[in-house]
């Protein structure tokens, strides 16, 4: 008998750990939520309320290094993104108070956004970012504060040969992820693949399709996005390669996955497979399952 084949599921969006909103131990959660879901294999990263760089000593559930312990415990079914505030670096030359201003800056003030990327994707394994322009307040096309992190991560990509992620909050519910936005960075790294998450969702009407189809490394990714007429002209003009969607767990129905892509496909199983997965599998090198 031929084996049938089909990709994995893998949801784009899960966040573990525990802090004031948020009480997911995924050591002891995390599977079976998936096994209930029907998730193949999952992309997790911090709560954005309360993140942390390193994890510190009085909460092991928060920080990089807790995302890291997660993806070592269950490396076939975990894809961990890191989580740094891009305001933590250092200034390339001093700006204000007008004195000095443009001289090289000479003061001893570390890189720490830059190092910590550095650390998770060298030595803790991760394998992207996730990034929330709305939470942590800095505009996603920002070429000071967010650019030098995206370059980096760039130059980890080809120096480690791994595929690395950038999942973004792009609802388009502030001024600092808008889809236009959105697309203006994915434009200028277009080594990396930029996951837009929750699609602009309706506050996007009429720009998310228009802006995303003309840059192939910017996946609209369908998490939550209830109401998916502001894509509709993309999946016109893509089909179903330019979409991705996760279930923004725990703190949403993941029931809710299915109609929402289904609204998108329609009968075409093929069409619905790669969207629940297997574009990401596609892109990540992640062969198909026999079942």
């Amino acid at each position: 008998m031929e084996k049938k084949q089909r990709w994995p599921v893998i949801d784009t969006h899960c966040h573990i750990g525990v802090n004031l909103i948020n009480t997911f131990v995924a050591e002891k959660e995390l599977i079976p939520y998936m096994d209930k879901n029907g998730i193949d294999i999952q992309v997790v990263f911090q709560v954005n309320e309360g993140f942390a760089h390193k994890t510190p000593e009085w909460n092991p559930y928060v920080g990089n290094d807790y995302i890291a312990k997660i993806q070592n415990m269950f490396p076939d079914r975990v894809i961990g993104l890191a989580t740094i505030d891009p305001w933590r670096q250092r200034p390339q030359t001093y700006n204000y108070p007008p004195d000095g201003e443009g001289k090289p800056m000479d003061l001893p003030i570390k890189d720490e956004a830059l190092e910590e990327l550095d650390r998770c994707i060298l030595d803790l394994g991760l394998q992207g970012l996730k990034m929330h322009p709305l939470e942590h307040n800095y505009e996603i096309n920002n070429p000071t504060v967010v650019y030098p992190l995206l370059q980096r991560l760039t130059e980890l990509q080809a120096q480690t040969g791994r595929k690395m992620l950038v999942v973004v909050h792009a609802a388009g519910d502030s001024f600092n992820n808008t889809s236009t936005a959105m697309a203006e960075t994915a434009k200028a790294f277009p080594e990396l693949l930029f996951i837009a998450a929750h699609a602009g969702f309706i506050w996007c009407y009429g720009t998310t399709s228009a802006v995303s189809i003309p840059v192939p490394n910017m996946m609209l990714d369908l998490t939550l996005n209830v109401g998916p007429y502001s894509v509709k002209d993309a999946y016109k003009a893509c089909g179903p390669t330019k979409f991705t969607i996760g279930t923004d767990g725990p703190f949403d129905l993941s029931e809710i996955k299915d109609p929402i892509v289904r609204t998108l496909t329609g009968d075409d199983d093929e069409a619905y497979e790669l969207i629940m997965g297997g574009n990401i599998a596609k892109y990540m090198g992640i062969p198909k399952i026999d079942i």
